[in-house]
């Protein structure tokens, strides 16, 4: 589903102001890649090829799992999240935006160019 253009630009306005109350408190993890500038899946993948090449070169057995968590989001629940950021303290504000965003929302389908 693609979100109307004034949605995307909430969405930006709110992601980057997470973004930034969470790496200006210490937040994230240094090993935590993806969604945050400078760190792409692409570079962590390519850190722990670096890593696990050193680890075989010097005999150590590597064992790896894999996990895929795509579409994780949609199940995290909303509360849940909700909670969380609160307890991140990010701004009362800011919440109830995300609340009203998140919650008690409705999708309608459209058939033959109407609205079901």
């Amino acid at each position: 589903m693609t979100l109307p253009i004034t949605d995307q630009l909430v969405e930006s306005i709110i992601r980057d102001n997470i973004m930034q109350h969470f790496l200006g408190n210490g937040f994230f993890s240094n090993k935590q890649y993806g969604f945050i500038s400078g760190r792409s899946t692409v570079l962590q993948l390519l850190k722990i090829l670096d890593e696990w090449t050193l680890q075989l070169d010097s005999g150590i057995q590597v064992d790896v799992i894999y996990t895929d968590f795509e579409k994780a989001f949609d199940k995290v629940p909303h509360q849940r999240l909700l909670s969380k950021l609160k307890a991140y303290r990010l701004d009362d504000d800011l919440i109830d935006l995300i609340k009203d965003f998140l919650c008690n929302r409705q999708q309608h389908v459209g058939t033959h160019g109407g609205i079901r």
